[in-house]
């Protein structure tokens, strides 16, 4: 009856091996957070504003500043002759341009042009403006059939939310070339943009006299440490 029972107390599970690669792990604190991409179909503005919820503009006409930048080849979308064109429009240049011919159109600020990947982080956005409303207003001068193209119909979004025939510069007529050439030339002499281009021309100049500075006083402490070794220590001559 009576047998000898031995206990076993358990003293705690298997340890598991160290993490060979735990001293190389990044902190929390140190880890970079990269912003998350905006929805390219969000904040999108309309002019006039008063139309805000009203404006139906999915079937709207699109500028990039691509379109009537100089600096831009025809491949990577310059739509007019670089003579008629400015280097570096940006949506706002072209929203008053568009404001001060009193042309609808709204403003996608998260936009790239499919053909130039830079544009995307460098220029984004683009403008879809009522080339139609455009011709009955008199701002430009040409039948509305003839400002999309010889029987070409007004261009169709597709799921994109990009005009095929936009991106691709087929279908444009000549109406929407000689807007295009007519907002060049307005970008051209306004306040803000000239104001925009001093100041980035001013942070340029400062940029450019730091990195000269930085360099001469790179050289005087690197030439000052670099001699030094070579001189000789003067004494009396042993005898």
């Amino acid at each position: 009856m009576g047998k000898n029972r031995v206990r076993v107390k358990q003293m705690g599970g298997p340890k598991m091996p160290a993490n060979p690669l735990a001293d190389l792990a990044i902190p929390p604190e140190e880890m970079i957070h990269l912003p998350t991409k905006p929805d390219s179909n969000s904040g999108i503005l309309v002019w006039p504003m008063s139309e805000t919820f009203s404006m139906v503009y999915k079937k709207f006409s699109a500028i990039y500043p691509n379109y009537i930048d100089s600096n831009k080849t025809v491949k990577l979308g310059r739509r007019i002759a670089a003579k008629d064109a400015l280097p570096e429009p940006t949506i706002q240049d072209i929203h008053e341009a568009l404001v001060s011919l009193n042309i609808r159109h709204a403003i996608q600020p998260h936009k790239g042009y499919s053909r130039d990947a830079s544009s995307r982080w460098d220029n984004p956005g683009r403008v879809l403006f009522d080339l139609e409303g455009a011709v009955e207003i008199g701002v430009i001068n040409v039948k509305v059939y003839e400002a999309f193209g010889l029987g070409d119909d007004v261009p169709e979004m597709g799921d994109s939310g990009e005009s095929q025939q936009d991106e691709n510069g087929k279908g444009e007529g000549k109406g929407k070339k000689q807007l295009l050439r007519q907002l060049a030339q307005i970008i051209r002499d306004l306040p803000s943009r000239q104001k925009r281009l001093e100041e980035k021309a001013k942070t340029l100049e400062e940029e450019k006299l730091k990195a000269i500075k930085a360099e001469k006083v790179a050289t005087k402490t690197g030439g000052s440490g670099g001699g030094g070794g070579n001189r000789k220590k003067k004494g009396k001559k042993k005898k």
